[in-house]
């Protein structure tokens, strides 16, 4: 599983995280069986059956004590 860094906010009042913009940075798992590793095995297939499994490695940019204005709208 790779990971691509995120910053966004947090809105401790329902957990939710916006992302605000990818940094770029990424980190490669370096399994062959993972499509957006740098090892992966069938580089040059077109309809590989490898997963792309990308979680993002979140940084909190701002931190709010309120829910994010979407859950807020859900709630009432």
């Amino acid at each position: 599983m790779c990971k691509h860094e995120a910053v966004g906010d947090f809105y401790r009042g329902c957990g939710h995280f916006h992302v605000r913009y990818f940094t770029g940075e990424t980190y490669d798992c370096g399994s062959q069986a993972c499509k957006s590793s740098s090892q992966h095995k069938h580089k040059t297939a077109n309809n590989c059956g490898c997963p792309e499994i990308v979680i993002e490695e979140r940084r909190v940019q701002n931190m709010f004590q309120a829910q994010y204005p979407e859950c807020q709208r859900t709630s009432r």
